[in-house]
């Protein structure tokens, strides 16, 4: 158990002086008006629970061609993958390609396979493939779109995507069952079963509907009944024993309220900014990857939900979705923030950010607790053939040890504070360095010119013991604007963050279950969950906004 008695201390300092709290310039105050908007206040977000680490697609060079009238395609949900044109990209007609062909492969040097209708010869590309080369070599001559679609953006097929050790032959043409079921994968029967099982338990949920979801925690709970092991394995996979992933909620646990009464609060506004963004509520959804093991819409579902809700998402830099879908899904002038993690060949990170800021990206979060993995023992447990998504450009790497290991190979390890300068040569955008731990580094992060820090032990998925979000907040709180994220699973969660200083909350986990059981509309009612529990706190504190919230309704239970 963390020692929370300097904690209780720096909040029994607030309540004695309150001034130290009050003078703070609230960054609700700022206004901007476009993405390039300067920050003037320098930020700390604190933070614990970043769902940022799936899996990159490790290709040879960075498929970053930008035309500029070309016009990224709309997301279609009813047939994820499909290539939606009978005309290769120079206008030729694509060729037919007999399933007799394809099977014929299974014996030669050449190595087919098919996706979505599509035959792809993918010899070349063995020695890149981000999981090794033996899950092809297993399905030669197979159909693998049951492997490839939930782990794939929906335009990755399209052939500004395609790497070039990729070639793409044409449309497959079946004469007979037989074919047919030459083609099908060996799926083994456990996973069979799991997939009917899967299937069964979400019919039954749909059933009865989001009504039965009440808390975030409904949602969790859900979720691991309708996504597949390997998933669940990747979700909530955490360091080690996962003693700061607990921690992360278990310390908000030790904040008790101090309620004021016989104060009016029939009205109440649980509006705020964040980093001069309006937002429905002091909440906004952290970096959460891999959302399509969940729900073939992935992160899309979170975009749309954002938007219906009046909230902020920041995305992943290893997103399920790519780039364009997402931002193809923005409504206008929504706000969406990039999470970055530095490649060790700086031309494809320069790539990365110039396409961030090519397509309106708002801000970029920096993640810097990660230059290794962290050992994820349910990941690793679950091991499944996994191939990572597109994320434009990273590069190859070996053989993988579960889901979030296939990552870190192109993460440079030495990235250091001198590289913060060349990272703000390439943008105009904010620059938030997300994964201090310290309060030394906080200072660092000033000193190099960020525009803030997230305090961020990357939801405990990297260094077990870590001290949480929460609790180092208290450490610097008289110096820095401040958002937390880590551990937020209740309104509550929410308020007691703001009475101690926070401006505004990120919340990773809880979204990607939220849209794995209900897309859009899963997201949608867990912005409404947190939304009414926020105000109903608010209302039995005795405040009306969110500037009443005030360290004096807070004290620190030691254990």
């Amino acid at each position: 158990m963390p020692n929370f008695s300097p904690f209780r201390k720096a909040v029994l300092n607030l309540r004695a002086n309150p001034q130290s709290f009050l003078s703070r310039r609230p960054l609700s105050s700022q206004t901007s008006s476009s993405s390039t908007n300067t920050i003037n206040q320098k930020f700390i977000i604190g933070a614990g629970l970043a769902i940022s680490v799936p899996t990159y697609l490790y290709l040879t060079r960075a498929r970053l061609d930008y035309q500029p009238d070309t016009v990224p395609d709309k997301v279609n949900s009813d047939v994820p993958d499909q290539v939606r044109s009978s005309q290769s990209g120079n206008g030729k007609q694509i060729a037919k390609i007999s399933a007799r062909d394809v099977l014929d492969k299974k014996d030669s040097n050449e190595f087919w396979v098919v996706i979505n209708g599509d035959v792809y010869n993918v010899t070349e590309f063995l020695d890149e493939h981000p999981g090794g080369r033996e899950i092809i070599e297993s399905n030669k001559s197979k159909d693998v779109s049951y492997i490839f679609n939930p782990r794939h953006p929906s335009d990755q097929l399209n052939n500004e995507n395609l790497p070039p050790s990729v070639k793409h032959l044409g449309k497959l043409e079946i004469n007979n069952e037989e074919e047919k079921e030459k083609l099908k994968l060996n799926i083994s029967k456990s996973e069979t079963d799991e997939k009917e099982l899967i299937k069964k338990k979400r019919e039954e949920f749909e059933e009865k509907g989001l009504g039965q979801i009440i808390n975030m925690r409904d949602f969790e709970k859900h979720a691991e009944e309708l996504c597949s092991k390997v998933a669940w394995g990747y979700y909530a996979s955490a360091a080690d024993d996962e003693i700061t992933k607990e921690s992360n909620n278990s310390d908000y646990k030790k904040i008790r309220f101090r309620p004021r009464v016989l104060r009016p609060v029939k009205e109440v506004d649980s509006s705020t900014k964040i980093l001069g963004y309006d937002s429905t509520i002091p909440l906004w959804i952290s970096p959460a990857a891999m959302a399509k093991l969940g729900h073939p819409d992935g992160e899309v579902n979170l975009t749309k939900g954002a938007a219906a809700t009046g909230i902020i998402q920041c995305i992943s830099s290893f997103a399920s979705c790519s780039v364009e879908e997402i931002t193809a899904a923005r409504t206008n002038n929504q706000p969406l923030f990039f999470q970055l993690y530095v490649n060790s060949k700086r031309h494809l990170a320069k790539e990365v950010i110039s396409k961030i800021n090519r397509l309106g990206f708002n801000a970029i979060l920096l993640t810097v607790d990660a230059p290794v993995g962290g050992k994820r023992e349910r990941d690793i447990r679950v091991k499944g053939e996994f191939e990572a998504p597109k994320s434009d450009a990273y590069d190859k790497q070996g053989d993988t040890k579960g889901v979030a290991e296939a990552i870190f190979s192109a993460v440079d390890p030495d990235l250091n504070w001198k590289d913060l300068k060349w990272i703000r040569e390439q943008t105009k955008l904010p620059i938030i360095i997300k994964g201090v731990q310290t309060v030394e580094d906080a200072v660092l992060a000033y000193k190099y010119g960020a525009d803030g820090v997230v305090l961020s032990n990357h939801g405990g998925r990297q260094l077990d013991t870590s001290a949480t979000g929460i609790s180092t907040l208290l450490e610097i709180h008289r110096k820095f604007s401040i958002f937390v994220d880590g551990g937020i699973w209740r309104g509550t969660d929410v308020v007691k963050a703001l009475c101690l200083g926070a401006e505004a909350v990120g919340v990773g986990r809880g979204f990607l279950f939220a849209q794995t059981v209900g897309g859009v509309d899963g997201t949608i009612h867990a912005v409404k969950i947190f939304e009414s529990e926020i105000q109903l706190a608010m209302r039995l504190l005795g405040v009306n906004k969110l500037s009443d919230l005030r360290p004096s309704m807070v004290e620190i239970v030691e254990n």
